[in-house]
């Protein structure tokens, strides 16, 4: 499990010097690098980190302390996918054995792309699947009720509702799979009071996020399509179309006994609710086809990558006891021999995802938006047209960049994100004597003022047309300049 998790660590470290900060990351790092806690709560508010607060106010904390920086904040999340498989690990070892766990593992960890994005990635969905997985290991083990156990219980749950709006349906449930499995109690102890109390904390926050958020809501491009959906499964479907045949062909083959043994409640709950979560995104999938709502993206739904590990590990563990009853072949054997070739397996095929995930020109679309160095030399100021996406230009260039932007209402949120975002309009370029300009093709140059000389100083990126513009003002020493 370490030289898994070491290789694991050393590919996504790697992929971090590989890949460009993107905007999001920006969004992530401007979120929480504020001088005071008003600052950061005023950011908060406006929505352009939809999220609640618990990953900002966490990293707010940090930052007050310890120099901030979107590496920084990679490592971070890498760290929080590790915890989140060592939870899921040590989990499936106590509910089933120590091979299904670290083959369910290995399997999972090789060759989820969502894993291995968000572990790379400056944002809050690593530590929610890593809280996600923590609830899942509170429900199964935190069920004796005493009080160290309620309060785990209490903040695994606050935990999960806190760092995604999607969090409490998850915490919730885990609460249809304790009602399923308790019918037999009472109504008021069917659900342990821990996981009532996190609710009712964690719904004031989300009424003030919400309400104050809500301008951002819903302005995601929609996945209404099936292949949307599919591309949610599409590492899960790979596992089980390699696990589930083979347990079907040896549950045909007959054995000496026919006997079966139940499964123990507390396990049984357990996998109820991986089945719950594991169908989250389909759920989600429907509402945002019948609704005005998007909320369907793959990254919304990363507890499901702990639920995807408890899945395997259990049909795993089918697999290992029928392949014992019908092939005679003894634990001992299966140890040594299964281990070591999923080990290689997972080691080669973590290479592989590797390699392709850093290849693939989506992950670094973003790597067109850093500056050349040639401008980046440059003592002008540096302008983008407001665009977001070139928000990791201000990231990398804090001093001399500013952002185009003429919408009031757009200025003003920008404004209350951050104070560190140099935020400008068309009446303050006029009083500049030269500046450059970063925009794409679609730009309206005549939208600048007509007393500067525009002087094209050809594209950052060819294919997607980001033009470099030097502007001067028309004066007598530019235009002796210019002829």
């Amino acid at each position: 499990m370490l030289t898994l998790l070491t290789v694991f660590g050393l590919s996504v470290v790697k992929l971090h010097n590989l890949k460009a900060p993107w905007v999001d990351e920006c969004y992530s790092y401007y979120g929480v690098y504020h001088d005071s806690f008003s600052e950061f709560y005023g950011s908060i508010l406006t929505g352009i980190n939809f999220s609640p607060p618990l990953y900002f106010l966490f990293n707010f904390c940090i930052q007050l302390v310890l120099p901030t920086s979107i590496d920084q904040l990679r490592l971070q999340s890498l760290i929080f996918i590790i915890i989140g498989i060592v939870l899921s690990f040590l989990l499936t070892r106590k509910v089933f054995s120590t091979l299904p766990a670290f083959v369910a593992t290995i399997l999972v960890l090789s060759q989820s792309d969502l894993i291995i994005s968000q572990a790379q990635e400056a944002r809050h969905y690593a530590m929610f699947f890593a809280c996600g997985a923590w609830v899942l290991y509170e429900q199964t083990f935190s069920l004796n009720n005493s009080k160290k156990t309620r309060w785990l219980l209490f903040i695994a749950h606050l935990s999960l509702c806190l760092v995604h709006y999607l969090g409490i349906i998850f915490s919730g449930l885990v609460t249809v799979a304790l009602l399923i499995f308790n019918m037999n109690k009472p109504a008021t102890k069917r659900i342990p009071c821990s996981i009532y109390i996190s609710w009712i904390i964690a719904v004031p926050f989300y009424l003030i996020l919400i309400y104050n958020q809500s301008s951002h809501l819903g302005t995601w491009s929609r996945s209404n399509y099936l292949i949307d959906l599919l591309s949610v499964y599409n590492d899960s479907i790979l596992l089980l179309s390699i696990v589930v045949p083979i347990i079907i062909v040896l549950c045909i083959v007959k054995t000496k006994s026919s006997k079966t043994t139940a499964i123990p409640s507390a396990p049984a709950t357990l996998i109820v609710t991986s089945l719950l979560w594991f169908a989250t995104p389909l759920l989600f999938w429907i509402l945002s086809i019948c609704s005005n709502l998007n909320l369907f993206k793959d990254r919304y739904f990363m507890p499901k990558e702990a639920a995807i590990i408890i899945i395997t590990a259990f049909l795993i563990n089918l697999l290992i006891n029928k392949m014992k009853s019908t092939l005679k072949i003894g634990k001992n054997s299966l140890l040594p021999i299964g281990g070591t070739l999923i080990l290689a397996l997972a080691i080669f095929s973590l290479g592989i995802k590797r390699s392709l995930f850093a290849i693939k020109p989506e992950r670094n679309f973003y790597h067109w938006l850093i500056v050349k160095d040639k401008i980046s030399k440059s003592n002008l100021p540096l302008v983008f047209v407001g665009d977001p996406l070139f928000f990791p230009n201000a990231y990398q260039l804090p001093q001399n960049s500013f952002f185009l932007l003429n919408d009031s209402n757009l200025t003003e949120i920008y404004k209350k994100f951050s104070n560190k975002i140099h935020v400008i309009t068309n009446e303050h370029l006029a009083k500049f004597d030269s500046f450059i300009l970063i925009c794409d093709s679609d730009f309206n140059r005549n939208e600048i003022d007509a007393n500067f000389i525009q002087q094209d100083l050809g594209t950052i990126h060819d294919r997607l047309e980001i033009h470099i513009i030097q502007f001067d003002k028309m004066n007598k020493k530019n235009l002796e300049k210019f002829n």
